[in-house]
């Protein structure tokens, strides 16, 4: 595998959670007290797992670039 189909990979995983993100957001105005909680524990974790996901596909797509660097 290569690296631009390995950034390729990590981009497909962010827009999958991205997906799901977006599927569960109608939730957050149906649910309430310790559902809603969970609900949006949920959501950060994804968020958090997304940004991952997008920032090593940036850092993978750019590895032979010269000019910028992300540190």
């Amino acid at each position: 595998m290569t690296i631009s189909e390995l950034a390729r990979e990590y981009d497909g995983q962010y827009k999958a959670i991205c997906a799901k993100m977006d599927g569960l957001k109608p939730l957050l105005s149906v649910y309430s007290g310790e559902d809603l909680l969970l609900l949006r524990r949920k959501l950060k974790i994804y968020y958090d797992m997304a940004c991952e996901c997008k920032r090593v596909s940036t850092l993978l797509s750019h590895y032979y670039d010269k000019e910028k660097r992300y540190d």
